[in-house]
């Protein structure tokens, strides 16, 4: 009969833990920064969630994919940091490479004989969006607040049997405007479009939203079939191609205008509104499609 086990058997030897899995399959964000500014090591959640690799996360000082709003605490936080001083709640915006930004709370501690930062961050970008009405680069409504209103309008309609209308407008030529301005200038031309679209809106129960990086979802109010929705889709369309913002790029790609994909329907209670933005984006893929700076119905 074999004897009891001993403690030394049953004791996990500190030499066969893998930490370079450890630290590559964590959930959260791990990295390892200089005070210099820059990353030193990411682990396979910050690629997952930023969408870059890591040769491009660890080329550039991470203050340059920090929203421009939050640099200056960032800035300071750093500093306070290199004083030995640890941060356990801090919160910032990190541009992600398809031009939209995540919110990271952080976790931070200095090695004082290294210099170097061992920081921990969780992308709470959906508990932020949830608790904010604006979004933070165009000013216009944020996605969960759009969806959101597009549901109670699917209700109202279905309620009162008029059709329902809406619109998914995306920004043509975006990455090459970024790619030749840089991400900031590409903000502020899209806070530009935002503003062009919203000024538009004139009907009760209008609505612009930003879905996701160039591209805005657009209630139309007035109950119009779809004839009268994709008319005015071509007015919001005229409206940002009026704003001619022009760039070094090649030509009919040197200037930033928007295609749209416009749906009318009657809606029935208990309908998904999914159906009705799926069918606005299969039109805007057909306007992307067709050559750009158009707008075309959603093909029942």
């Amino acid at each position: 009969m074999p004897g009891p086990v001993s403690a030394e058997k049953s004791s996990p030897n500190p030499s066969t833990f893998d930490l370079e899995r450890f630290f590559d399959f964590a959930v959260d964000m791990l990295c390892i920064a200089d005070q210099d500014g820059y990353f030193r090591r990411v682990n396979r959640s910050f690629e997952r969630v930023l969408g870059y690799d890591q040769e491009e996360l660890l080329a550039h000082p991470f203050l340059e994919f920090v929203h421009p709003d939050d640099r200056v605490e960032t800035m300071a936080e750093t500093k306070r940091l290199s004083s030995g001083q640890l941060s356990l709640a801090f919160e910032n915006r990190y541009r992600a490479k398809d031009g939209s930004y995540r919110y990271f709370a952080w976790t931070c501690y200095p090695d004082p004989d290294t210099g170097l930062l061992y920081a921990v961050a969780r992308d709470v970008t959906d508990d932020r969006l949830r608790e904010s009405k604006v979004d933070g680069i165009t000013g216009v409504a944020t996605r969960h607040i759009w969806e959101a209103a597009l549901m109670e309008e699917l209700r109202r309609a279905a309620r009162l049997r008029v059709a329902l209308a809406l619109g998914m407008f995306d920004v043509d030529h975006l990455r090459a405007y970024n790619e030749a301005a840089g991400h900031l200038e590409g903000d502020k031309r899209l806070k530009d479009i935002a503003g062009a679209l919203n000024s538009n809106m004139r009907r009760s129960g209008d609505l612009v939203g930003r879905w996701e990086g160039g591209t805005f979802a657009i209630l139309i109010g007035g109950a119009p079939d779809l004839r009268r929705a994709t008319a005015h889709g071509d007015r919001l369309r005229l409206a940002v191609e009026a704003l001619n913002i022009s760039f070094a790029g090649p030509p009919g790609a040197n200037r930033l205008t928007v295609s749209g994909g416009v749906v009318s329907r009657m809606p029935y209670r208990g309908d998904d509104p999914t159906d009705l933005v799926q069918a606005a984006l299969r039109a805007l893929a057909n306007a992307k499609a067709a050559g750009r700076n158009r707008v075309l119905p959603a093909i029942a």
